[in-house]
């Protein structure tokens, strides 16, 4: 039988994670929307309470293209530019996981500056993005958007 040199067709997640990022800072949305899956869904755990739960998450998420669509215009809209100058990503022992951090580095429509560290976590099936959690810094975030942190008692 003979050997055939096949290569994959299926993107990785650190693949689809890298192109997400580029297109994502070039606010090229049909690149986006072209390697998210039908389902995909963005989950940004971003609580000011310091409760690690989802019920106190500033933004637990959309789903769907539709909501990826709608968030695009709003985050292109609000961020200017969007840049992560200095990313390094991990693949996952598994090629439908990987992993990219680094710090933000952007410019808010109202000219506030904003620099946060970020993690985002990728998961890829069949060849497109499913999942992104993005995580950043709560306080960093809130300072920068102008959101009022909440008043807490000392432990």
């Amino acid at each position: 039988m003979a050997k055939t040199n096949q290569i994959s067709t299926t993107a990785t997640a650190e693949s689809l994670g890298r192109e997400y990022l580029r297109a994502l800072q070039a606010k090229d949305k049909a690149a986006i929307l072209a390697i998210l899956a039908g389902d995909f869904e963005l989950v940004v755990p971003c609580t000011l309470s310091g409760v690690n739960d989802n019920r106190s998450a500033t933004w637990r998420g959309l789903t769907g293209e539709n909501g990826a669509d709608i968030n695009l215009d709003k985050t292109f809209e609000k961020i200017e530019p969007i840049c992560y100058p200095d990313l390094e990503f991990t693949s996952g022992a598994n090629p439908d996981i990987a992993f990219a951090e680094g710090m933000g580095d952007m410019r808010m429509a109202t000219n506030r500056h904003y620099r946060n560290i970020y993690v985002f976590r990728f998961d890829s099936e069949a060849g497109k993005l499913k999942r992104i959690r993005e995580y950043v810094n709560p306080i960093t975030w809130a300072i920068s958007m102008g959101v009022q942190l909440p008043e807490v008692e000392p432990l």
